[in-house]
């Protein structure tokens, strides 16, 4: 007798509740997830009754319908999913992720690929987007400040992943990361080559690893000059909250003479605190910002930072993805986009007293 399979439901039914996961129809067929994602995606290492099972089951759970048995057929979609948190701002009027974002398409259309795009709301809790259910892609690219149990959740659908900053604990998936420490210690280590010692830092909540990262640089700095460090020198909280930082580190009766913004955006909108104390820039306070957002090009004074190569951030990430797709390269790799100093018009020399 063959075997029982569950009863198959109806079709266009599976098309709007199709809700089960790799895990799901490993549990139901008694198998590993990998297991099933090998069978799913035609791997000749699964014995051919294994196979058949796990794809009457899948059918029959309503698993992915729609993109399944294209999936089946072409193995390959030539779709890539490309998933951001979405932060205080739309995507479109994100200066940063705007850009990353711009690397990834002209990748993905380089190489005659699609780009399916999902946006997490602020709250970074969602469930697994509908290109992920229904196979729709071969793999993904997560970008921005991802919380774990979404990273993990991401993970059991077994297809390729590659993380864009920061960086996490996850050595499973290929990184494509911003050399964070290095470029603020480049940016702390120019302003005390200008003279300065009091040197103040801003950034968003330490928290999130990319700022962390360029405190660590920062403070990093500071000590191999043999200048301590001042905490009340330090204001890291919020994400765009440069006016505040900036005018209360100016308030001090000792205040410093240079301020190292951990983002561009909280460099600018330090200006206006600068500008409403009656002080002038570079000549009564300098500052220096990281990540080259056009904003910070077309300030008064143009705006001296680290540039991040965006773009290719994107870019990288793409051409990463599609190489584990082709060649169903497993191993992953984290790869470290460099940063550089771009020298303008917002610091002074200064002379200690």
């Amino acid at each position: 007798m063959g075997e029982k399979v569950p009863k198959l439901r109806n079709w266009s039914a599976d098309l709007v509740n199709a809700t089960k996961t790799i895990k799901d129809i490993a549990e139901l067929a008694g198998v590993s997830q990998s297991t099933v994602s090998k069978a799913l995606n035609a791997r000749q290492d699964v014995g051919p009754k294994t196979r058949d099972r796990i794809l009457r089951i899948a059918r029959a759970e309503g698993y992915t319908p729609n993109g399944f048995g294209k999936g089946l057929k072409q193995k390959i979609t030539e779709n890539v999913g490309v998933i951001f948190c979405r932060e205080s701002q739309p995507l479109s009027g994100n200066p940063f992720y705007s850009r990353v974002l711009e690397g990834i398409e002209a990748e993905l259309a380089l190489n005659n690929y699609n780009l399916f795009l999902h946006l997490l709301p602020e709250s970074g809790i969602s469930g697994p987007p509908k290109m992920l259910r229904e196979r729709y892609v071969d793999g993904i690219v997560l970008v921005g400040n991802m919380r774990h149990d979404f990273i993990a959740q991401m993970r059991e659908f077994n297809l390729p992943i590659v993380l864009v900053d920061p960086k996490t604990n996850f050595d499973s998936c290929s990184q494509i990361l911003i050399d964070n420490e290095h470029g603020a210690y480049e940016a702390t280590q120019y302003l005390i080559k200008a003279g300065h010692r009091r040197i103040g830092f801003i950034s968003g909540d330490l928290e999130r690893a990319s700022f962390k990262q360029r405190f660590d640089g920062y403070s990093k700095a500071l000590r191999a000059a043999g200048i301590p460090m001042r905490q009340d020198y330090v204001r890291a909280f919020g994400l765009e909250r440069g006016y505040d930082h900036v005018k209360e580190l100016l308030s001090m009766d000792d205040r410093p003479t240079a301020i190292f913004a951990a983002n561009d955006i909280n460099a600018v909108y330090g200006y206006r605190a600068i500008k409403e104390m009656g002080l002038r820039l570079p000549e009564d306070i300098s500052l220096v910002g990281f990540d080259d957002i056009d904003l910070g090009k077309i300030a008064s004074p143009p705006l001296t930072t680290i540039r991040v190569y965006k773009e290719e951030l994107g870019s990288m990430a793409v051409r990463v993805l599609l190489r584990k797709i082709k060649e169903d390269d497993q191993r992953p790799i984290t790869v470290m986009i460099p940063t550089r100093l771009v020298e303008r018009e917002s610091v002074a020399v200064c002379n200690p007293a």
